[in-house]
């Protein structure tokens, strides 16, 4: 029930007490309408009977109708008009509709109160749990904090850090000081997520949290105020109550105070299923240098001591990753004060302050360390594991009846504890001073636990992610393996000298991870994420201060075959890493790098450095972006690219390239591989320097038109490589032929891997393909084909001969007249999509489906499978086609990842689904994306979900709506260097093509109008806002049909929705 519904029977109890008649009319009504049960019925009847009539009503007014849902209220004024007391409903009605506008002083008390309250208690921030009274000054030893762009279409903030959330409110409560952007608003409002749970209102949560008890401000006008004046609403610690919070959701879907600017913060993997309901999302960013010797330089002041100690303490190289964390930095400066020796891991860290906290409580009261132990913290220990289980930091009276001698317990410093009065009653909460700890208190617990009932619980841990999202049914719900880290972690450092249980434990998370197996993903400079699942165990590596040997032979034995360090791989993924170059690995293990996003040139290359250096790993290939000529040559240097014991793989992303670095560019004469993105005949230079190097490997992706110059290079390099084993020529966006090369490739004897665009083939380039794929030698054959004339029946032919052919990915091919497919041996098939929509595209339709089903069943090695249905919606597969293609995909035991795009699954298909995947005993990644209908209700989802939620299994699983147009055109725009302010779907609905409108900096306007960095199909204009002066707004519009007239492009569909096509580019 509403807050003013409350508040109505409140004020109105006297009026309805002397004139509710409690007839049997009203009875009937009450009970009909669900509002009160026929066991209340009895209870007030008897109430009436043996008391009187005004008990019972007192008694339905207080105890029964506001316990009785949202709707009880309104139903109540209906049963009222229905039994002929319609009196006492209008008095109810004109109550409610009375003026309510503010009385004079309302708002301006309001703000008074508020502002005093966060004056009062934010003034302090509390580090130190041994020291609960010794707060540091917020306005004196804060430190302005970067906050990092990661989305910009969305609404809210998804920080880390509540102190940043506690500087705002706190500057709103100072007008004199405060900036202009806070001053601007005239409510602040700061809450915990867990002071929104149990309240039926945002005002209910503001009476009972942040204002005094002894000013009854009626709840009505509270929220008139919240909807009238200009309100920033804050809300702290999403990830610490986020359930059984209806209120909070209903904020962040904008089912509440739409229009209010909305601000959450959350730790990262919490607020995933959340993101799409925001504008904008950021990061906090860690403490860079400066920051960290101004918090450091502030500390000192504020302890009124020299701070010569801390900036020395800097400079250590083994904390540099703990100095990055405000906390972990101020923890680090208690520690200096009480001795000089470092901690360099997380763990070592929060074991020294519990030392300190255990030693500070024995002393005051009076007890021993080991009595501290045993009689206060293994309680504690216990208490926090479950409130972790529970996921609070903040703890009711009531849970804490159960611990005995629980106030001895909050001595220790660990917890506070705060009387909250609010109007129905008195109440005593618990906090503990930061989740941290809770965290580590509960990795006491876990690793005090037997060896047995550890492992169980680690067993009952999530190894894989899962990301699902349906709109039409409202589904969001994500899990990501890195929220059981901080947990995991710890009892990582803390059972370091424990050296079975440790070993025992990391073979579990070995075994459940599949850290032996192959990454699930490639690397790419494109679309490389971390592999969270498959780096876990180098996470968790990171907490250790020396991996003991034991730890270490099986890491040895159980090696993986391949290691990827991807661009956004956490400080804890390097750090694990590097843990690993100290193990003998024999042969080493081969690892590949991308850091080409990396902002801090510096430690990226010490990084590098250190592993190429490493004797137990061999740094096979690394992939760069260089901002400039400069940085390439710095780079290619650096590494040592090309020498025999340094890196002999390379990946360069040549969009920024201008010029050549210098006459005497050059790579090692061990040049293995060259890889080219995005490259032009400005950086024919590349191509000479590796003319005489022993390369295995040449790609040019994504490549522009080629002069003649080029194209020598390419067919020098073609001819002259005795040891070339891998070709791979694409274009942006067909800007180039390449099929003339064809004859090139036929003359390599060693040519065991293909990947080609092939434009308007010519008969002869056809027989060349024909000679390729007949001498049998390629394991891995890559076609794009576009109006390539014979070139399924030329492949159809070849493939009778093909024994050795292992992987085959097909572009824009019809696989109706491929059905030799069959006597093929495959471990990786892929259908894939066209990378921009055009009129020649593969079509999958029963056909085409029959002819795969058909080679499933004889491809009993298969591995990897990707099939991208059609793009056209006109084209559509049978259910009893599908049902026939799963019971083919269930044959294949050996599948561990399963990718399927557009499908059309209805709740019918659903079983074979499920079937399916219950035979894919090994299948580790399953992927349905963008679903292409609506047919999947929720009663076949709940079929589905446990099936996908299968633990080892890491499902990403979505139907996407047309507003995603807007993040991939963002996505793709950020590949190409430009950062759009704002992407917006401007067409409607009915529309056959899609439009958008870009918002870019002016910098970025001629190179958003450059024709040739849109694909084909694509329409773009400059436009202008009618009310400001052009130049200083740069809108332009995309659309998808090239300007066609919807009537004439019937068979043009929304360019920005082909997956495969954006995530290639």
């Amino acid at each position: 029930m509403e807050d003013r519904h409350k508040e109505c029977l409140v004020k109105n109890r006297v009026f309805m007490c002397s004139e509710i008649s409690l007839s049997t009319g009203l009875f009937a009504n009450l009970t009909e309408s669900g509002v009160i049960t026929d066991d209340q019925l009895q209870k007030l009847q008897n109430i009436e009977r043996n008391d009187t009539t005004k008990a019972a009503v007192l008694y339905f007014l207080t105890e029964l109708l506001p316990k009785r849902g949202s709707k009880a209220f309104d139903l109540f004024l209906k049963a009222l008009c229905e039994s002929e007391q319609r009196h006492v409903a209008e008095r109810l009605n004109k109550w409610l509709s009375d003026d309510c506008s503010e009385d004079a002083g309302t708002f301006e008390r309001l703000q008074d109160e508020l502002r005093t309250h966060y004056n009062d208690k934010l003034q302090f921030v509390y580090t130190m749990p041994w020291l609960p009274t010794e707060g540091f000054s917020l306005k004196e030893t804060f430190v302005q904090r970067r906050l990092r762009l990661t989305s910009g279409d969305r609404k809210g903030t998804e920080v880390k850090m509540d102190e940043i959330l506690a500087s705002l409110a706190f500057a709103w409560s100072q007008p004199d000081e405060a900036s202009e952007n806070i001053k601007s608003f005239d409510l602040v409002i700061l809450l915990h997520a867990g002071d929104l749970r149990g309240q039926d209102s945002v005002g209910g949560a503001i009476k009972e949290h942040l204002l005094p008890i002894d000013w009854d401000i009626p709840s009505r006008q509270l929220e008139k105020l919240l909807q009238e004046k200009n309100v920033l609403l804050i809300i702290d610690a999403f990830d610490e109550a986020s359930k059984k919070n209806e209120i909070i959701h209903q904020l962040i879907e904008g089912k509440r105070l739409k229009h209010k600017p909305l601000l959450i913060t959350s730790r990262p993997n919490f607020l995933e299923n959340k993101q799409r309901h925001f504008e904008s999302t950021f990061t906090v960013e860690g403490y860079d240098e400066e920051e960290q010797l101004k918090h450091v330089e502030r500390y000192a002041k504020h302890q009124n001591i020299a701070s010569a100690p801390f900036e020395s303490m800097l400079e250590e190289e083994s904390i540099i990753d703990l100095c990055s964390n405000p906390l972990n930095l101020t923890l680090l400066c208690l520690l200096r004060e009480e001795d000089t020796q470092l901690r360099i891991t997380r763990t070592a860290l929060y074991t020294e302050i519990h030392r300190i906290i255990r030693r500070k409580a024995g002393e005051r009261m009076d007890l021993t360390e080991a009595e501290v132990e045993e009689s206060l913290l293994r309680p504690l220990y216990q208490f926090a594991f479950e409130a972790y289980q529970r996921n609070e930091t903040v703890v009711r009276e009531k849970d804490s009846k159960k611990v005995e001698n629980f106030q001895r317990i909050c001595q220790v410093g660990y917890l506070t504890n705060e009387v909250i009065i609010s109007r129905l009653q008195k109440e005593v909460r618990f906090q503990f001073t930061h989740k941290t700890f809770v965290e580590f208190l509960t990795a006491k617990h876990i690793a005090e636990m037997d060896q047995e009932e550890r492992l169980n619980w680690m067993q009952h841990l999530r190894y894989a992610d899962y990301h699902i999202r349906i709109h039409g049914l409202a589904i969001d719900d994500d899990f990501n393996v890195e929220q059981n880290e901080a947990i995991l972690g710890f009892i990582f450092g803390l059972l370091e000298e424990e050296s079975a249980e440790l070993t025992q434990m990391a073979s579990l998370v070995i075994k459940e991870t599949r850290f032996s197996s192959e990454p699930h993903h490639p690397l790419s400079l494109f679309v490389s994420p971390c592999d969270a699942s498959h780096h876990q165990l180098l996470r968790l590596l990171a907490e250790l201060n020396v991996v003991p040997q034991e730890l270490a032979d099986v890491i040895c034995k159980r090696r993986p075959p391949l290691i990827n360090i991807h661009d956004d791989c956490s400080v804890s993924c390097r750090r694990g890493m590097l843990k690993l170059c100290n193990l003998r690995f024999q042969p080493p293990i081969p690892m590949n790098v991308n850091l080409s996003y990396s902002l801090d040139e510096e430690e990226k290359m010490s990084f590098v450095q250190k592993l190429i250096k490493s004797e137990s790993i061999d740094c096979s290939k690394i992939w760069i972006k260089p901002r400039d000529h400069t940085e390439l040559w710095n780079d290619v240097r650096g590494w040592r690219i090309g020498q025999a014991d340094s890196i002999q793989q390379v990946s360069i992303h040549c969009y920024r390239i201008e010029g050549n670095p210098c006459e005497k560019f050059s790579f090692g004469n061990h040049l293995s591989e060259l890889e080219l993105i995005h490259y032009e005949p400005s950086h024919s230079f590349l191509l000479e320097a590796a003319l005489h190097k022993p390369l295995t490997s040449l790609q040019l992706i994504c490549c522009h038109e080629l002069d003649d110059r080029c194209i020598s290079l390419i067919r020098q390099l073609l001819r002259n490589q005795r040891n070339l084993q891998r070709v791979q020529l694409t274009s942006f966006p067909w800007q180039q032929r390449f099929g003339f090369f064809l004859a090139d490739f036929a003359q390599m004897e060693n040519l065991q891997s293909l990947e080609i665009e092939l434009i308007d083939s010519t008969d002869e380039e056809m027989r060349s393909l024909e000679a390729i794929l007949k001498r049998n030698k390629l394991s891995e054959l890559t076609i794009d084909s576009y109006y390539s004339g014979s070139l399924e029946s030329v492949l159809n032919e070849g493939f009778h001969s093909m024994s050795s052919l292992r992987e085959l990915h097909l572009r824009r091919v019809n696989i109706i007249h491929l059905p030799n497919l069959r006597h093929l041996d495959l471990i990786n098939f892929s259908l894939l999509p066209p990378f921009i929509f055009s009129l020649r595209h593969s079509t999958l339709n029963d056909d085409g489906i029959a002819v795969l089903s058909d080679a499933l069943r004889s491809w009993r090695n298969l591995q990897q499978l990707r099939i991208h249905f059609d793009e056209d919606e006109d084209v559509s597969v049978a259910e009893c086609s599908l049902r026939k293609l799963f019971e083919a995909i269930a044959g294949c035991h050996r599948l561990q990842i399963l990718y399927f795009d557009r499908l059309e699954m209805a709740d019918s298909v659903v079983p074979s689904v499920c079937k399916m995947i219950e035979s894919l005993k090994q299948l580790r990644e399953f992927t349905s994306k963008d679903q292409r209908d609506e047919s999947l209700t929720e009663e076949g989802f709940k079929q589905l979900e446990p099936i996908i939620k299968r633990n080892g299994l890491n499902t990403e699983f979505d139907r996407l709506s047309n507003k995603a147009g807007s993040e991939i055109i963002s996505e793709y725009l950020g590949w190409n260097n430009v950062i759009p302010r704002a992407v917006v779907m401007v067409s409607n609905e009915q529309a056959k093509f899609n439009s958008f409108k870009l918002q870019v900096k002016s910098s970025d306007v001629s190179r958003i109008l450059r024709e040739d960095l849109w694909p084909e199909g694509v329409c773009i204009r400059q436009c202008y806002n009618r009310n400001k002066n052009k130049n200083m707004n740069n809108d332009i519009t995309v659309h998808d049909n090239n300007g066609i007239d919807e009537a004439e492009n019937t068979t043009r569909k929304t360019l920005y929705y082909n997956y495969g096509w954006y995530k290639y580019i």
